[in-house]
C-alpha cells in the first residue's frame, strides 16, 4: 500500500483471522489451540466420533474468524470515509485483482458481499459478468432490510473501536453497517461449516497416525534425507505405485503402510478401493509383497466384504469406532511384524491415562508442518467438484 493510498479489505483484515483460511496446518492448529487438538485425538483414540471432537473445534475457528471480521468493521469505519458505502466496490475490486492462488483474499470479498465459494457457482454461475447485477440486488436488500430492522426494533446502534489506540476513537454502526457486519459473518460461518467437515479429516489424518506412531517409540523421520533403517516412520508417502498416509520402517524388510479414513458404516467405498488398488499391485508384482497394510476407518459395514477382500490380500483392518482399537492395531502390529509394545498387554482401564500422558509430551503440531490449510480447502472442493 502505497503512501496516501486508502487500505484495502486485505489491509483491514487482522492476520491473526487469516492464518485460519489459508495459514500452515501448524500455525492453524496452533491458532485453535495445541491443548484442545490433543484432547481430540486422545478422544478419537478413545473410539469417539471424529465429528463430536472437531465441533468445538469449528465453533473456535468460526468464533475467531467472526472477531477478525469485526475488527476489520472497526477498522474500515475509522479509518475509511463512508465505509459501508465503498465497501461493495472494494470488495468486487479485491476480487478482480487478487491473485487466483490467493484464496483468503477471494474468500473474504466473498463474504462480505454475501457470498460463498458456492453461492458464486449457484447463483453467479461462475460469470464475473453477473456481479455487478448481483451488487445492485444485494445492496437493494441490505437497504430494505435495515429500514425493516430500524422499524422493527428501533434506531439502534453499534459501538466499535479499539481500547488501545491513544485517541480512543470509536464508531457507530446503524443499521445498515450492522446488516452488512452480520451478512459477513453469516457468510463466513456458512463458508467454514461447509468445509470444516472434509477439511479436520484430512488434518486429523496426520494428527492420528503421526501421534500414535509416536507414542508406540517410532521417530518421524523426512523420507528423503532418511539414513536409518529401522524403527522410523514418515507421513503421507506415494514412493512406488501405492500411496500411503503413513510408512513404518520397523527394520530391514519390515515395513507396515497405513491409510486412515474417517469414513461411516454407509461408505465403505473408500477401503474397498484402497483394498483393489493393492490387490492390482500384488498382480502386478507377481504376488509378491514387503510390506503389510493397516486399513484404519471408522466402521465398516455389517455385510463383510471388505473384511474378505482384505484377508485375500493379506491386509488388516482396524475401526476407530471400537473403543480400544489402538491396543488392537498394536496387537496386530505385533502379530504381523514382530512390534512389542506395552500397550498390547495393558489392562483396558489404563489406556485412557497412558494415552494421555503420552500425548502431553509429543508436538503434535509437527506432524502438520509443510500442510497448508488452503490446499486441504482446495481439495474439499475438488472433492465436491467430482
Amino acid at each position: 500500500m502505497s503512501e496516501g493510498d486508502a487500505p484495502s479489505i486485505n489491509d483491514l483484515f487482522p492476520e491473526g483471522g487469516r492464518i485460519l483460511l489459508t495459514g500452515g496446518g501448524r500455525q492453524f492448529v496452533e491458532r485453535l489451540g495445541i491443548e484442545a487438538i490433543r484432547h481430540a485425538i486422545l478422544s478419537v483414540m478413545m473410539g469417539e466420533n471424529i465429528r463430536t471432537q472437531t465441533e468445538p473445534l469449528s465453533r473456535r475457528r468460526i468464533a475467531i474468524t467472526s472477531g477478525a471480521i469485526v475488527a476489520l468493521f472497526a477498522r474500515g469505519c475509522s479509518e475509511i470515509n463512508d465505509f459501508t458505502e465503498n465497501l461493495s466496490g472494494m470488495a468486487v475490486n479485491q476480487i478482480a485483482t487478487a491473485r487466483k492462488n490467493d484464496k483468503a483474499s477471494i474468500w473474504i470479498a466473498q463474504w462480505l458481499l454475501g457470498l460463498t465459494g458456492k453461492s458464486v457457482q449457484n447463483v453467479l454461475r461462475s460469470n464475473p459478468e453477473a456481479i455487478g447485477r448481483y451488487v445492485a440486488d444485494f445492496e437493494s436488500a441490505i437497504d430494505e432490510a435495515a429500514e425493516k430492522c430500524r422499524d422493527e426494533f428501533g434506531d439502534v446502534r453499534m459501538t466499535l473501536g479499539f481500547a488501545e489506540e491513544p485517541s480512543g476513537r470509536r464508531v457507530e454502526l446503524d443499521w445498515k453497517a450492522i446488516a452488512r457486519l452480520t451478512t459477513t459473518i453469516g457468510s463466513q460461518t456458512l463458508a467454514i461449516r461447509g468445509s470444516d467437515k472434509s477439511m479436520y479429516g484430512k488434518l486429523f489424518e496426520r494428527l492420528i497416525l503421526g501421534s500414535y506412531l509416536s507414542l508406540l517409540g517410532f521417530e518421524r523421520v523426512n523420507p528423503a534425507t532418511n539414513r536409518k533403517t529401522s524403527r522410523v516412520f514418515w507421513l503421507s508417502d506415494s514412493s512406488d505405485l501405492r500411496e500411503s498416509d503413513a510408512t513404518l520402517l520397523f527394520r530391514p524388510g519390515k515395513i507396515a503402510r497405513f491409510d486412515i479414513g474417517f469414513i461411516g458404516v454407509g461408505n465403505s467405498e473408500i477401503s474397498k478401493d484402497k483394498l483393489s488398488r493393492y490387490a492390482r499391485e500384488l498382480e502386478m508384482a507377481g504376488g509378491k509383497s514387503s510390506s503389510v497394510t493397516f486399513i484404519v476407518v471408522d466402521r465398516l459395514p455389517r455385510t463383510g466384504k471388505t473384511q474378505r477382500a482384505a484377508e485375500q490380500i493379506g491386509a488388516e483392518i482396524v475401526q476407530m469406532s471400537m473403543q480400544f482399537w489402538v491396543k488392537e492395531l498394536a496387537q496386530k502390529l505385533r502379530a504381523r511384524l514382530g512390534v512389542r509394545h506395552e500397550l498390547q498387554t495393558m489392562d483396558d482401564g489404563a489406556i485412557s491415562g497412558y494415552l494421555e500422558r503420552k500425548l502431553s509430551s509429543i508436538p503434535v503440531q509437527d506432524f502438520l508442518s509443510g500442510v497448508s490449510v488452503e490446499e486441504l480447502e482446495e481439495a474439499e472442493q475438488a472433492e465436491d467438484d467430482e
